[in-house]
């Protein structure tokens, strides 16, 4: 019993334990941190690609190199290189001499972990007008 009684007030004075506490309360939190960066990360770079594609698109529409039926396959083909397949439209507007490219998608779907599908509307659309070059 002599032994026993040291032992247990070292035990009980020492504070070697707090650390693994606080690590345990702390880890979801800051887990939780990082996939919303990384959720963050994602979007950001995918919608930076989808404006690209749709600049891109629009170009090559406007200088009369495809028609709208496969610009919007040159699109969608583009945007599934990335993992994901939005939606594109393009329109080519005979009156205004204005093709238009429409690329929306499903922020579950841009977002890998889903965390900020919470927070975002809907969708996600990006839209890009550009004039028919004179033939």
């Amino acid at each position: 019993m002599k032994t026993l009684l040291p032992n247990v007030r070292h035990f009980l004075a020492s504070d070697g334990g707090n650390a693994s506490v606080e690590f345990t309360v702390l880890l979801p939190v800051f887990l939780g941190l990082v996939v919303f960066a990384a959720d963050t990360a994602t979007i950001f770079t995918r919608q930076s690609n989808m404006l690209s594609v749709s600049q891109q698109t629009a170009r090559i529409v406007s200088r009369h190199a495809l028609d709208a039926e496969a610009a919007e396959s040159f699109a969608a083909e583009l945007l599934s290189r990335g993992g994901y397949s939005p939606e594109v439209t393009v329109d080519v507007d005979a009156d205004t001499q204005i093709v238009t490219v429409v690329i929306t998608a499903e922020p579950t779907e841009l977002a890998p972990f889903g965390l900020l599908s919470r927070v975002l509307d809907d969708r996600l659309t990006v839209s890009v007008s550009q004039a028919l070059e004179p033939t």
